[in-house]
């Protein structure tokens, strides 16, 4: 069995100023470099080290990753990358429309301004992920930092039935396992609050 992380970037100067950030990118801010340092703790307060390390391509997920593992050996896959979202790119974020399916996502709005659609984000982050948990050796630890949008997409693509996650807070830290093909999610903690958005257990 292979144990996966998959971890969100901390906060940037745009999720600061309230705008549309997905492959355009912007710094961490000093907040999202506190936060990225409580998600190093909590790795190191609970012994959880890493095989291999990824990233989104993006200088925000690539901070937030040399931070919180205090590793410069990672690789950046563009497969890790947040949702495309076209010509709303670094508008502010009262255009976004209003959720569809049930508020899981944007269907295919964005698509006919250039960007991506719903599945395109699925498509990509889980051919990415299972590429880098199907070269993983068995019993490896692996994390990956990527992007809230990209990262809720991934979870309702191979968890069912979806959790119940409103929320994808700078560095969340869902943890996962993989295991002939299938994902189990069991876990979604925030070091900043140091508290769990969602545990498997508790849903028994």
């Amino acid at each position: 069995m292979k144990t996966f992380y998959l971890m969100r970037h901390g906060q940037t100067r745009f999720n600061e100023q309230g705008r549309i950030q997905g492959v355009c990118d912007s710094p961490l801010t000093d907040l999202g470099k506190e936060q990225a340092q409580a998600a190093r703790s909590y790795f190191e307060e609970k012994g959880i080290r890493f095989d291999k390390v990824y990233s989104s391509t993006q200088e925000r997920a690539c901070d937030t990753a040399e931070i919180a593992t205090g590793r410069l050996d990672y690789q950046r896959l563009k497969g890790l990358k947040e949702w495309d979202f076209g010509a709303f790119e670094a508008q502010p974020e009262y255009l976004n429309p209003k959720l569809q399916d049930g508020g899981i996502g944007y269907g295919d709005y964005f698509q006919q301004f250039g960007g991506e659609n719903n599945e395109q984000v699925r498509d990509r982050m889980e051919t990415c992920i299972r590429q880098i948990l199907e070269e993983a050796g068995e019993e490896s630890s692996v994390l990956a930092v990527s992007h809230g949008g990209a990262i809720a997409q991934f979870f309702r693509r191979v968890i069912h039935p979806n959790p119940d996650i409103r929320k994808m807070r700078n560095c969340c830290i869902l943890h996962f396992t993989y295991q002939d093909g299938v994902f189990e999610l069991h876990s979604v903690y925030n070091p900043v609050e140091k508290e769990y958005s969602y545990r498997k257990d508790d849903k028994k």
